[in-house]
């Protein structure tokens, strides 16, 4: 069994599941290790986007809140989780973001805008959705967001 601390990336949700209705959130630790909470409807409403939580993680990998919900005080979101610098490294060598050099500028600014129109279009795609219900403008931006970063992975962009 292993205890870490982890800061909530937005607020917790409710979900419908096979199993009836669910609440979940999503934290990430000091590594930027992504780890998703599963707990019963209401049990995490007290919880905030950034807020600091506690975390067991068990052999099979289950993450488990530690501490019963109403006894762990929200807290106020501090400064952003910084990643390592090797992470942060990586994750930009991903998405394909290089050093840039100052001879460069003209070509790197090309890059920008051209990746601005595409995060214009998935941002204009993603309001366009036919759905059910009203999309939140966060929701919108998150499908945006999304869109542009697997267009920008699956084109090598």
């Amino acid at each position: 069994m292993q205890l870490i601390q982890a800061r909530l990336h937005g607020a917790p949700r409710t979900v419908t599941t096979k199993h009836g209705e669910r609440t979940v959130a999503d934290a990430f630790d000091g590594q930027g290790n992504k780890h998703t909470i599963w707990r019963n409807v209401g049990e995490m409403k007290h919880l905030t986007n950034g807020s600091v939580v506690k975390l067991a993680i068990d052999s099979k990998g289950k993450v488990s809140l530690v501490g019963e919900p109403e006894s762990l005080a929200p807290v106020a979101p501090a400064e952003p989780l910084k990643l390592p610098f090797e992470a942060e490294m990586k994750l930009k060598q991903q998405m394909g973001f290089q050093t840039p050099q100052p001879s460069r500028s003209v070509e790197i600014a090309d890059y920008i805008g051209r990746l601005g129109k595409l995060y214009s279009h998935c941002l204009e795609t993603a309001v366009n959705i036919p759905t059910s219900i009203e999309l939140e403008s966060t929701a919108v931006k998150d499908i945006a967001t999304t869109m542009f970063i697997q267009t920008v992975r699956r084109f090598d962009l």
